[in-house]
């Protein structure tokens, strides 16, 4: 319902980690729970935010931002991992999406291929102007989105090193699952997203984080980014 929801909505994809990030924020509240998606809304150094699990993959990301698009919400930011395509990216590395290769076949159903996957400007300088306050190291650049897990990766069927070969070459940072709905969705819906990330493994050199726990303080981090940037958009607007 309208007023359920702040101005920005942090999207995760596991609904398991929005009880979490709901953590960092003050006075929060449950506010639905649907299949995959479960809202808590608080604040943050007094500023209205929300949290919503958009689940995997781009058509329920994009349903996520639809319906909360419905409500009020205006910016949208990606808080989730990646698989790393640059060799000198390691587990646990912060990653700002400035766009999306469009992998997926969601934002086709929006608008052609050749139309781009571009984070918003506003978000993606929130986001870096909030990684710098926070003292904290982060890549920026384009990632990749596809709706095909196993097939770009070690668990795939066949040569899977090669399917990304391209991508490492054209500098493509890594790749996930969700942001280029988001960014096309956003466009299409005249709101904002954006995306930070952070790299569970490195599809190039074979590196992956030894633990859950190798990841914490690194999604801490994104989570405190995207809080803070929050508060900076709400000042903008």
């Amino acid at each position: 319902m309208p007023g359920d929801v702040g101005k920005t909505v942090l999207l995760p994809g596991d609904p398991g980690r929005v009880q979490f990030i709901a953590s960092f924020f003050d006075n929060a509240k449950h506010v639905a729970t649907n299949r995959e998606y479960v809202t808590y809304t608080g604040e943050y150094k007094g500023v209205k935010i929300s949290c919503t699990s958009t689940g995997i993959g781009c058509p329920s990301a994009s349903i996520a931002l639809e319906e909360l698009a419905n409500v009020g919400a205006q910016n949208f930011i990606r808080v989730g991992t990646c698989g790393a395509l640059q060799p000198e990216i390691k587990p646990g590395d912060i990653i700002i999406a400035t766009a999306a290769v469009r992998g997926d076949g969601t934002s086709t159903e929006y608008t052609p291929i050749e139309y781009p996957a571009v984070a918003d400007h506003f978000v993606t300088s929130a986001l870096v102007a909030s990684a710098g306050v926070l003292g904290a190291d982060f890549r920026l650049g384009v990632i990749r989105s596809h709706d095909a897990f196993y097939i770009e990766s070690p668990f795939a069927h066949g040569d899977w090193s090669s399917r990304i070969k391209k991508w490492t070459e054209m500098g493509v940072l890594a790749v996930e699952n969700e942001s280029s709905a988001l960014f096309v969705v956003a466009n299409y819906r005249r709101v904002k997203a954006g995306t930070v990330l952070v790299a569970a493994g490195n599809l190039v050199s074979g590196s992956e984080a030894e633990d859950r726990k190798m990841l914490e303080k690194p999604l801490e981090m994104a989570i405190k980014i995207a809080c803070e940037s929050a508060t900076l958009l709400e000042k903008d607007e």
